[in-house]
């Protein structure tokens, strides 16, 4: 079995993760986490680059419609 280093390196439990079979490895790394809580600021900035997307995608749709001949 490959080391799994890569996946928690200096990580106090190093051990008992390289102990583990591949599926119980995969059951305890397939858990999902917990949703991470953002500020105020980084909601806006994440807001702003959402409309920022959607405003580049209707430039490039409008671009190509008026390039059709």
């Amino acid at each position: 079995m490959q080391p799994i280093d890569r996946l928690s390196h200096g990580h106090p439990d190093d051990e008992l993760i390289q102990a583990l079979e591949p599926d119980q490895l995969v059951a305890a790394t397939s858990q999902p986490l917990p949703r991470y809580r953002l500020g105020h600021a980084a909601n806006l900035a994440l807001w702003l680059l959402r409309v920022l997307v959607l405003s580049m995608t209707a430039l490039v749709i409008y671009t190509f419609v008026e390039a059709l001949p």
